[in-house]
């Protein structure tokens, strides 16, 4: 079902299942088509990671002392593109099949780390397995599978673990024109039952004020990903990035 305008939620029952069958088509030669798909066009997934890490990473400000969260991290995609010698990664997802590949595919690095949890309850995934606050947070491509109410509580944890000088990464999928679910869609790409939420960016500019600019945040920097059709060849929604810092006051 296509639902464009209507504020109507998404079954993570079917979520959950969706992204259990998506770890079971892991493949060494195309590693990352798990969660950008395109499990018939491996050159088309190499070029958007390529493409998504080199606009991105550079913004991250990355430094000997960055302590970088991951926030639904799938099989670590972003463990790999940060080369650079940071103070730790730590990776949260809530497919523990896709947590497993990524701990199998970061084996042997002593800085990277990856736990199974729900993005509603990253303070309490860090606690229970001793970790502390961190000055990089990486939100990519996980808002659209959460409701509203969701979304609010997914931000507001991520707040918690920031450190007083912090900054956001916040990758999505926008509706250009309009909020687009799709409920129970089926994808003839992917084989299976599809479930996402296409927010607008005015919608999700006004759930950051609410989340994280009263947070002492600033928007820093937001534009589309992609700047060819080749690379967004969707016409309803594309790729779209916020880049929030918080500095602490002198």
């Amino acid at each position: 079902m296509r639902i464009k305008g209507e504020k109507k939620e998404i079954d993570y029952q079917n979520t959950e299942l969706f992204f259990r069958h998506r770890a079971e088509k892991y493949k060494e030669e195309n590693p990352y088509s798990v969660t950008m798909y395109q499990d018939n066009n491996p050159e088309l997934v190499k070029a958007r990671n390529a493409e998504e890490t080199a606009v991105l990473v550079p913004q991250l400000k990355l430094t000997e002392k960055s302590r970088i969260l991951d926030v639904a991290c799938g099989i670590g995609r972003w463990s790999d593109a940060i080369t650079q010698e940071i103070d730790e990664y730590c990776g949260i997802d809530f497919c523990e099949e896709l947590v497993e590949l990524a701990r199998k595919r970061n084996a042997g690095k002593s800085s990277r780390h990856f736990f199974v949890g729900k993005n509603t309850e990253i303070a309490t995934v860090l606690q229970q397995n001793k970790k502390g606050m961190y000055n990089r947070v990486l939100l990519i491509g996980a808002l659209m599978y959460l409701n509203d109410a969701d979304v609010d509580t997914t931000l507001q944890q991520i707040v918690s673990v920031c450190e007083e000088n912090a900054l956001i990464c916040i990758r999505e999928p926008i509706g250009i024109d309009t909020r687009l679910t799709l409920k129970e869609q089926y994808s003839e790409e992917l084989g299976e039952m599809y479930n996402a939420i296409y927010r607008t960016r005015n919608e999700f500019y006004q759930i950051f004020l609410s989340a994280v600019v009263s947070a002492g945040f600033q928007l820093m920097k937001e534009d589309f990903l992609f700047k060819t059709d080749a690379l967004n060849n969707r016409r309803e929604t594309a790729q779209y990035y916020f880049i929030f810092e918080r500095r602490a006051k002198i």
